[in-house]
């Protein structure tokens, strides 16, 4: 029996250019052995034994992807059977639940596959429509939440059978085609969070649904940065953040909406709004560390912008002070406690 990490595996694949599966088993370990067959010959098996929820992704995939992955298991081990390598794997769960953005990858392949058993008779609709509707919820918040962009139309499978319908598709291929296109770019997107994680940490969804999808983009952004030009567009991005950030939280009829010298604040100007916003929420002087920690995220952001030496240390110091001060307003707002 071979204990394996898998990185011959993820190797093989890679060069399948399925990033996809090679992604699904980042943290994946491969049992991979032989056994004795019905008729007395030995036959070569590959388990595999991963968190959830990858350990579930991977079992819903297709019989074509589930051979695939056994294939790589046994690529450059010596444990094919008569007949060649093994036609499937066996499936466990190991280890904690896995949380955060890295469970994207998995929870979109579930939904896909889903889908696609649905619409092929392999799942009746009213045994998995609420498991459905729950992660259709989660993926639309998290992906914007990732700056991945995510566009299912179909909040229940109840409405993904009315649309099969309505658009005649009588062949599974049909059906099976049109999910597979409609998750390919989510899915590619998600792969590269796998193997690229951002160094900055990921943090709960305020709720303010602009904030939380520019807080994506800028993610995003950092993601795929690799010149000046792209750090300073995370900055740029940042201070977009932070003015959606003082027009969510910011309210004229509650807050002064004029200065000193009686000129209103514009909606465009994210210090004077929350700065009007946090005296009125944090008075006094024993919170001007809070009202200080917010007002320099935004002159980060400024000096990234403008900034001609960018770069991804900087860059990735503006977007973890961005995302502090989100998280500092949600909280005093009560968003996320």
């Amino acid at each position: 029996m071979i204990d394996s990490d898998g990185e011959d595996a993820r190797a093989f694949l890679d060069g399948l250019r399925r990033g996809d599966l090679s992604a699904l088993l980042l943290h994946a370990r491969f049992e991979i052995g032989k056994v004795q067959g019905d008729f007395g010959q030995r036959q070569a098996y590959v388990a595999v034994r991963a968190p959830q929820p990858f350990a579930d992704a991977i079992s819903t995939l297709s019989e074509h992807d589930r051979k695939r992955i056994a294939e790589a298991a046994v690529s450059r081990h010596d444990t094919q059977d008569e007949d060649g390598s093994p036609s499937d794997i066996s499936v466990r769960a190991t280890g904690d639940i896995m949380e955060g953005q890295v469970t994207l990858l998995p929870d979109l392949i579930i939904h896909r596959e889903m889908m696609i058993d649905v619409s092929e008779g392999r799942k009746r609709i009213q045994e998995v429509d609420d498991y459905y509707g729950a992660r259709q919820a989660r993926l639309v918040e998290g992906c914007a939440g990732a700056g991945i962009k995510y566009e299912n139309p179909h909040k229940s499978l109840w409405d993904w059978y009315h649309f099969w319908k309505e658009q005649g598709w009588g062949s599974w291929a049909e059906r099976r085609d049109y999910v597979r296109k409609l998750f390919a770019g989510p899915v590619a997107a998600a792969v590269g969070r796998v193997h690229n994680p951002s160094p900055v940490a990921e943090r709960e969804p305020t709720g303010w649904e602009l904030v939380d999808r520019q807080i994506g983009k800028a993610r995003m952004q950092f993601d795929r940065a690799s010149a000046e030009e792209d750090w300073q567009g995370v900055g740029l991005t940042c201070r977009e953040v932070l003015i959606s950030l003082g027009q969510a939280a910011h309210d004229p009829e509650v807050h002064p909406t004029v200065d000193d010298k009686g000129t209103r604040i514009s909606r465009t100007d994210a210090r004077r709004l929350l700065d009007a916003w946090l005296h009125h929420e944090m008075p006094g002087g024993d919170n001007r560390e809070v009202r200080a920690h917010i007002k320099a995220s935004l002159d980060l952001a400024v000096h990234l912008q403008h900034r001609r030496t960018a770069s991804r240390q900087l860059a990735a110091l503006c977007l973890e002070a961005t995302s502090s001060a989100v998280a500092v307003v949600a909280i005093m707002a009560g968003r996320t406690v």
